[in-house]
């Protein structure tokens, strides 16, 4: 049973459905259906075995069945699963399996590929997140948290509930302590079925670990105050000891404000329910990501530290292979030995500490962040770029989509959080490090664009004179604000914004002419490279985006507008039916060569409207629209359009 780390200890996103049936509706209906272009990193969060079956639930990619070293069956995003963020996974005695995603939990049957969404009555959708979740190794029964939604994909505890299904129905688990209980690991004993699990009580700024046990009907909970290290702010870890007598835990303790003072402590529990420390006196500074009994051996994986024996005296490494440092998960399964789960595979440690891949080990991932940026028609290529992990290329072949270059932040690229880039001539790519700086991406090497000192870049577009910079301003200011044109010549001209509530929001669109239209809080500006400017619209405009084989421009932001060749006028259309929830904002759109709109919102639905405007679909999860969608790039040439997540990796969809 996977042990679910203390990072997880709450909310996140999306609500529960049955995802396989609305999948086949959709196709029925003839209706496009997004497609997975590339696989992000496995990142496994939590694994299974199966009847021989490996199967990894992937933060990103769905739920994999791994058969001889090949994936075989899969449940993702609308193909059985609300959510591609699939972040744990436990295995019924009859071979279902449990998911816990980010869109609540699911029960799949890979006998028969169906699924079905368990969740209490009446539980709103949308709100809710299955992010711990512990299987009966006898009969029907599953222990599981909820946790209230978070749209902005933090963690935290507000709305944490636990609940009980005993195959039939959902009821709530009362461990008897009282409310507020958040769960932030768990384990279910094999030999005996018992339910263990632990966590924290949150009552206002107050916060005290809690540890219950549920063995068939007897239930017994204790709080954890007596003895518990000082400033314990979570429990990352629970595993049995292996000589059956005690409970060990790993609690998290974070005894100042500063972050670097948190401490990974281990620490053993009697069958009375009393703390002390475990005989290791063992105190980590790297997150513990997983704990499990192996034979006789007590096994720990930490980030980045790799995976040791925990016993009575110093650590002991059970592998010096740098492919198992990081890992993500442990499982002991009795015919496969000790599992490690990391952000490229899962390995089979033998005896001699030598992995063996029992997933395919790709080269260069994918990021599961990464968001279309722009398309050259030249060669096929997409430019893609990852606010953590850098800027990537695609090349587009009759076999599909490859990764072609990828420079990372760290490596490659200076550390820092990327925005928007550009294809620019010759061969080079302009890159935002996002309030930082420009870089030009050249082959052979980087190259940092002169920019005036606090000039904070947001956004970048290239034009045939020179290239055109969004700038924000520094915080409770707004004098900095404005364009910057940076010519080929190497002159500079600065633009600044009418006033300060005329802050760039935005992306730049660059006209043939050189001209550049602006979003911002007040609406559109356009610039030329002379510096003269003037005011398109008065209504908030986050992004723009102009078909140049229709000449149609389009906007989104505080509505849906579009440029009737004198002014921007509202794009009126009636969603009919209704949205199964409520779609939010705008956040992006484009125009295609067939004159329809395609208009991404908030709660990740994508809008479609015909050539004259009018309502033609409403696409979700069920159609493969990840929840977390943020950002659309139309490739005429494959007439596809492209559909970067935050959180569930790219999609392509196509509609003839």
């Amino acid at each position: 049973m996977r042990i679910p780390p203390e990072s997880r200890r709450a909310g996140r996103l999306i609500a529960v459905l049955a995802a396989a049936a609305a999948f086949g509706h959709a196709l029925a209906a003839g209706l496009p259906v997004a497609r997975r272009v590339l696989e992000p990193p496995l990142a496994g969060a939590a694994m299974a075995v199966v009847d021989g079956r490996l199967w990894v639930a992937s933060r990103g990619g769905g739920l994999i069945g791994f058969e001889r070293g090949a994936p075989g069956m899969r449940f993702d995003l609308g193909r059985g699963l609300p959510s591609a963020v699939a972040q744990e996974l436990a295995a019924l005695p009859d071979g279902r399996l449990a998911v816990g995603t980010q869109g609540g939990l699911v029960l799949v049957d890979p006998r028969d590929g169906s699924s079905t969404a368990i969740a209490p009555a009446g539980m709103g959708r949308d709100s809710m997140a299955a992010d711990l979740v512990l299987a009966a190794t006898r009969g029907n029964s599953l222990i599981f948290q909820l946790a209230q939604r978070d749209p902005d994909g933090d963690e935290g505890r507000t709305g944490a509930s636990l609940w009980q299904w005993d195959g039939t129905r959902v009821q709530a688990w009362d461990a008897g302590l009282g409310g507020a209980l958040v769960a932030t690991a768990g384990l279910v004993e094999r030999n005996d079925g018992c339910f263990h699990l632990a966590g924290m009580q949150v009552e206002g700024a107050g916060q005290r670990p809690w540890y219950a046990r549920q063995c068939g009907g007897e239930l017994r909970s204790w709080r954890l105050a007596a003895g518990a290290p000082a400033g314990t702010v979570g429990i990352a870890a629970i595993a049995r000891a292996p000589d059956g007598r005690s409970t060990i835990l790993v609690m998290v303790t974070q005894p100042a404000a500063n972050p670097a003072s948190r401490r990974h402590v281990v620490m053993s529990l009697d069958k009375d329910g009393r703390l002390s420390p475990h005989c290791s006196h063992a105190s980590f500074t790297e997150p513990v990501t997983g704990l499990v009994q192996s034979g006789p051996d007590l096994i720990v994986a930490r980030a980045g530290a790799g995976v040791h024996v925990l016993g009575c005296g110093p650590l002991k490494p059970l592998s010096a292979d740098p492919r198992v440092s990081n890992a993500t998960a442990l499982l002991h399964d009795a015919r496969l030995g000790l599992l490690v789960a990391t952000d490229a595979a899962v390995w089979q440690l033998g005896k001699d500490g030598t992995p063996l891949a029992l997933t395919p080990v790709p080269g260069r991932a994918l990021p599961i962040d990464a968001l279309p940026m722009e398309y050259q028609a030249k060669g096929a290529l997409a430019l893609l770029g990852s606010p953590g992990a850098g800027i990537l290329e695609l090349a587009r072949s009759a076999d599909g989509w490859r990764l072609a270059r990828q420079w990372r932040a760290g490596i490659d690229l200076p550390a820092g959080v990327y925005g928007a880039a550009a294809y620019a001539e010759p061969d080079q790519i302009i890159a935002v490090q996002l309030s930082q700086g420009l870089l030009r991406l050249r082959p052979g090497g980087t190259q940092a664009v002169a920019l005036e000192q606090g000039t904070m870049p947001l956004d970048v577009a290239v034009t045939p004179g020179g290239m055109w910079m969004a700038a924000g301003a520094p915080p409770f200011g707004g004098a900095g604000a404005g364009l910057h044109f940076l010519a080929n010549d190497g002159s500079a001209r600065f633009v600044p914004l009418p006033d300060r509530q005329a802050q760039p929001s935005g992306r730049l669109l660059a006209w043939p002419d050189g001209r550049v239209w602006a979003g911002t809080r007040r609406g559109i500006i356009e610039a030329d490279a002379t510096g003269a400017m003037r005011r398109i619209s008065a209504d908030r405009v986050d992004v723009l985006y102009r078909n140049a084989s229709r000449d149609i421009v389009g906007a989104v932001g505080a509505s849906v507008q579009y440029w009737d060749g004198a002014r921007m006028l509202p794009v009126l259309f009636a969603v009919e039916p209704a949205p199964s929830r409520p779609l939010g904002h705008p956040v992006d759109l484009v125009i295609d060569d067939a004159g329809r709109w395609w208009i991404l919102f908030s709660a990740g639905q994508l809008v479609l409207l015909d050539a004259q405007r009018r309502h033609v679909a409403t696409l979700d999860e069920r159609a493969g629209i990840a929840p977390s969608s943020r950002r659309l790039l139309y490739l005429p040439g494959s007439r596809e359009v492209l559909i970067g997540s935050a959180r569930e990796g790219l999609f392509s969809l196509t509609w003839p």
